[in-house]
């Protein structure tokens, strides 16, 4: 199996959100996510209490242009009913986590024979802290 991974990198001090997509072009399977949030400062995992929120979901991918979309592109196509929710993670709770598909892989899922796209945004995120989002990609 050969996979690809995709990073995005959020960062506190440039704002309280960040808002991205994944067009998983030639991916079968989204195989892992993942996210940690670190103290600036001091380089270690930050506390619960420092912990953003994280949505991640399935969107159509007619909703978002590219992989660089305007937040407002991202909170409008997460309140689509079309969409499906993968993780709602409420701020200050989890500041890291891993996920795995324990082998079978969430499809890149079609909704009426349309492409998918990942949303993702990650709120409340507080300065003094930045983090990074990692993807596991099944290709083919």
């Amino acid at each position: 199996m050969i996979c690809r991974s995709t990073i995005r990198r959020f960062d506190g001090d440039e704002g309280p959100s960040f808002h991205t997509a994944v067009l998983p072009r030639d991916s079968s399977a989204l195989r892992f996510f993942s996210w940690v949030t670190l103290n600036k400062s001091t380089g270690r995992y930050a506390g619960k209490n420092r912990a953003p929120a994280v949505t991640l979901a399935w969107i159509p991918a007619e909703r978002i242009a590219d992989e660089s979309p305007a937040p407002a592109e991202v909170d409008a196509a997460l309140a689509d009913p079309d969409q499906i929710p993968l993780v709602v993670q409420a701020p200050r709770r989890v500041p890291v986590a891993y996920r795995s598909d324990a082998g079978a892989g969430f499809p890149t899922v079609n909704i009426k024979g349309q492409a998918m796209a990942l949303a993702v945004r990650v709120g409340r995120i507080l300065p003094g802290t930045h983090g990074q989002l990692t993807f596991g990609w099944r290709i083919g």
